[in-house]
């Protein structure tokens, strides 16, 4: 079985403003499960604000692209990664 390789500056828009994409792992512990995603994202004062991404209290400029990790590549995403990429979103944003 192949690797995948995610190409994520295909996703994001606005590459002379902000060229730069950051990413980290995040691991999500539930119980027995352990749950592992990648996570893109562009952050820049410039970029135009992302109201699917900010709270009231904070406003994120920028874009962000979730990935989840199996155990060798990215994998496709399935109804219960979704629940927990929109339960570790908040988290992320404010940090």
């Amino acid at each position: 079985m192949a690797s995948r390789f995610p190409i994520a500056e295909s996703l994001f828009q606005e590459p002379c403003l902000q060229p730069y994409i950051h990413n980290c792992e995040v691991t999500i512990v539930e119980g027995r499960h352990t749950y592992r995603f990648r996570v893109f994202f562009k952050r820049h004062s410039r970029l135009r604000p992302n109201p699917l991404l900010s709270r009231d209290d904070n406003e994120f400029r920028g874009d962000a692209v979730i990935m989840r990790v199996g155990t060798r590549s990215v994998v496709n995403m399935q109804p219960r990664d979704a629940a927990l990429a929109d339960y570790m979103m908040p988290w992320l944003v404010t940090s």
